[in-house]
């Protein structure tokens, strides 16, 4: 019996191995993915169990019909536009 590896063979564990880096990513990505969906209903759960402002509960369940990074969007216009609200206040 041959040391020595044929091309088929040394490509064969080279695929394998490419197989086995890609399902070790994919299951890590499931994960960080599950892991972050947990986080955003545990901490959503805790925001609306709280005495939290009626206010508050009412933007996020209205996030919650509209696309994410456009509501994120949204909310950095509207954050800016309260800062120079009160900016405005203050030197009232």
């Amino acid at each position: 019996m041959s040391n020595t590896t044929t091309q088929t063979e040394a490509s064969a564990v080279q695929d394998a191995s490419i197989d086995i880096v890609e399902n070790c990513r994919k299951a890590l990505k499931a994960y960080r993915a599950e892991e972050a969906r947990e986080r955003f209903e545990r901490m959503r759960a805790d925001i609306f169990s709280r005495a939290t402002h009626s206010f508050l509960k009412q933007i996020l369940n209205g996030c919650e019909q509209h696309d994410t990074l456009g509501n994120i969007e949204n909310l950095q216009v509207a954050l800016r536009l309260m800062k120079l609200k009160l900016k405005a206040e203050d030197a009232s």
